[in-house]
């Protein structure tokens, strides 16, 4: 049974839909596959740089050069980052949550103008340095188009204080209200406004003209969620119309769009789909291999 929670919904366990999935995957004319990385590929404190293990790697190899499929990356990670740490040339790769787009053979596409955020994030980094710097285990990143506060490593009073004091001090220096801010597990975020991954993907399947295309996200951070969404809506408004006289068949609709939590319990989500952990993902990637070699 689902349920709905504030136009959200409980998932299923991806086992129970291997058959739509197999359905799915054998109506598209090509798949577009989004996985996040920190929570999904990866398990173990945000922010430490961790490879994905060999046999995740090796799955994403084989997927990347099926010609039918593009896989790509996504994080909060810069695209140089992603890529020194899984290393696949045929793969994509999203970084800064979406400001940053790396397409295989091409160079790096940024397609946001980040000239205002950035002045606007110099100013907050160096204001955040001063209310932070009493406090131990904290780190303060600048990635460009966000001002990252790491707080994974810190006693728990000195990682309530910096979130505090963060929040407050980007809060007063950001007059314009370019930026937004983020919570994640032992992460806070201060970035660009008004763009994000799911626009990030939308971007790479409008410029694809990926129409017949079956897009698969796979994430666990509340940041997918707006992913979740994006791939849906765009999956809605690419469906063709079907005149009022053919009789529409619920058996052999299949969708354009799956979205796939990675959660130990399932929640509310924008997503229909949930796996448990990275170890559950690196199983629905060998299950996914092994249904493109033979439908694709």
């Amino acid at each position: 049974m689902v349920v709905e929670v504030n136009g959200l919904e409980y998932p299923r366990h991806v086992t129970e839909e291997v058959d739509l999935l197999s359905r799915a995957l054998g109506a598209a004319g090509r798949v577009y596959l989004f996985l996040d990385y920190d929570g999904t590929l990866v398990s173990g404190p945000r922010g430490e740089a961790i490879r994905p293990p060999s046999s995740v790697l090796r799955r994403l190899t084989q997927l990347g050069e099926v010609d039918s499929f593009s896989v790509f990356i996504i994080s909060g990670r810069p695209v140089e980052e992603l890529r020194r740490l899984v290393g696949i040339p045929s793969i994509g790769y999203i970084g800064q949550r979406g400001f940053e787009i790396s397409i295989p053979g091409r160079p790096i596409i940024y397609p946001v103008e980040g000239e205002t955020a950035a002045t606007v994030l110099h100013h907050a980094e160096l204001e955040v340095h001063r209310a932070l710097d009493s406090l131990d285990g904290i780190e303060i990143e600048n990635r460009g188009y966000g001002l990252v506060l790491h707080t994974a490593l810190a006693p728990k009073k000195a990682a309530s204080d910096a979130i505090q004091r963060f929040t407050a001090t980007v809060r007063r220096v950001d007059t314009a209200s370019a930026l937004e801010v983020l919570y994640g597990d032992g992460v806070v975020e201060a970035r660009m406004a008004g763009w994000g991954k799911g626009d990030a993907l939308i971007h790479i399947l409008r410029e694809a003209d990926a129409g017949s295309a079956l897009a698969i996200y796979v994430g666990d951070d509340v940041t997918d969620e707006d992913a979740f969404e994006a791939v849906n809506v765009w999956s809605e408004a690419s469906l063709p119309d079907i005149p009022w006289f053919v009789e529409e068949d619920a058996e052999d609709d299949v969708p354009a769009a799956v979205g796939i939590l990675v959660a130990n319990k399932p929640r509310p989500t924008g997503a229909e789909l949930f796996v448990r952990d990275p170890q559950e993902v690196y199983e629905f990637l060998s299950s996914l291999s092994a249904i493109a070699s033979t439908l694709l």
